[in-house]
């Protein structure tokens, strides 16, 4: 079928044609909108899950239904290892204060706010070295004590007045909270707990790894009455095949109930790999159904496209010895494994096997929701792991050039 009508979108965090299974979280989201918006306390979101399930386009989605109803935004801003909250905040609130200043002439709020953010941003290096290009002179005494749980507190405040001047708040969205301290994830617990009990209109919705809930958790008891804690996992069959079916139908396409049934087996429900599937076998297909042929002889390109981008980046960040870790987890078959059992089938300690594991964690390869059952953070990784690197030396691919015939 022709390429250039392929309704289906394998892209990191794109919308893909046809969001389904999503509707609470978006039900939630927007009546924490419409109560903070009345003056109401409403509670943060928090969603996590593995890779490949839809966190990003979820916040995007907030994003778009926020604007929607006038609220001020940041858009995704994104967390990378070892960046600090202070900085990340700032960013958030420069987002969202450039964001109204484009939408509305800057009044006496938003002029101060951005005031406010030049002195905040003076406090996080020495000499005021990293700060943003903000026209606006310093306002002193307000969010520059050096305090990080003060001066966040009063930061968010600020903007969230200059957003409520022209719209309901102010909206921070924030990706990848799993590579946060626990330091940070705690300071900003502090700070949200200030702000809900002051009922700012400031809302946040964060993403990260399933970790990211027990980091919240662990450090402020309080963090349930913070957030609203959502698992965005991957979607039942009806739903997955909806994501499938509907962009088709639209382009009066149909696929033969066993090719379907074979993809939704294949695909584990994941909406990645789903929107990576539909495209694959709407390229192969000569015409509608799509059918059983057609689902088989995407299943290489699949595999190998997935083999390529999806598993292949992640791989790539971990060293050979967190690579024979993996591969140990792997060979103990599906599902998670414990700490013991892993150091066991290496032949080694716990103790000393912990390097690696802490370094899997750290990279966001592996995670645990308990103290010491593991599991990989990318679905179908085990059998990716399986196929280039087995556990077993002798059965791994060679690499690089091969020995010279004598």
């Amino acid at each position: 079928m022709n390429p250039e009508t392929n309704p289906y979108i394998p892209a990191a965090g794109s919308r893909p044609p046809a969001l389904v299974g999503r509707e609470d979280e978006l039900d939630t989201f927007t009546v924490a909108l419409g109560r903070l918006g009345k003056g109401i306390h409403a509670r943060s979101m928090i969603l996590d899950g593995v890779r490949g399930v839809g966190k990003t386009v979820l916040l995007r989605e907030f994003n778009y239904i926020a604007r929607e109803q006038g609220w001020i935004t940041s858009g995704v801003v994104e967390c990378d290892a070892g960046e600090q909250l202070p900085r990340i905040v700032a960013k958030l609130c420069h987002r969202a204060l450039r964001d109204l200043d484009k939408r509305w002439k800057a009044g006496e709020a938003m002029r101060r706010a951005f005031g406010v953010l030049k002195a905040f941003t003076f406090t996080l290096d020495e000499g005021g070295k990293w700060r943003f290009n903000i026209d606006f002179d310093a306002i002193k005494g307000v969010a520059d004590s050096g305090d990080p749980e003060v001066d966040i507190v009063e930061l968010l405040g600020e903007v969230g007045k200059a957003a409520s001047e022209h719209g309901e708040g102010v909206l921070l969205l924030l990706d990848e909270m799993q590579f946060l301290s626990k330091a940070d994830l705690g300071l900003l617990s502090k700070a949200m707990h200030q702000i809900s009990q002051e009922v700012l209109p400031v809302l946040i919705a964060g993403a990260g790894l399933p970790q990211l809930p027990l980091m919240l958790k662990e450090d402020k008891l309080y963090a349930e009455r913070l957030f609203t804690f959502r698992t965005i996992d991957s979607l039942s069959s009806p739903q997955a095949a909806k994501a499938l079916t509907v962009p088709a139908t639209r382009e009066n396409v149909s696929y033969a109930p066993d090719a379907l049934q074979y993809i939704l087996e294949q695909s584990q429900g994941y909406p990645y790999f789903l929107q990576q599937w539909g495209e694959a076998v709407w390229n192969e297909a000569e015409g509608s159904p799509i059918g059983m042929q057609d689902a088989l002889t995407a299943h290489e390109l699949v595999t190998d496209e997935l083999d390529r981008r999806f598993f292949r980046d992640r791989y790539d960040t971990a060293t050979e010895a967190e690579r024979i870790y993996m591969a140990a987890m792997a060979s103990l078959g599906p599902g998670s494994h414990s700490s013991s059992d892993i150091a066991a089938r290496m032949g080694l300690t716990v103790k000393t096997a912990s390097v690696r594991r802490d370094g899997l964690l750290k990279k966001g390869l592996i995670y645990s929701r308990v103290d010491t059952e593991l599991d990989f953070t990318v679905p179908q990784f085990a059998a990716f792991i399986e196929r280039i690197h087995p556990f077993d030396a002798a059965q791994r691919p060679r690499r690089g050039r091969p020995p010279r015939k004598r």
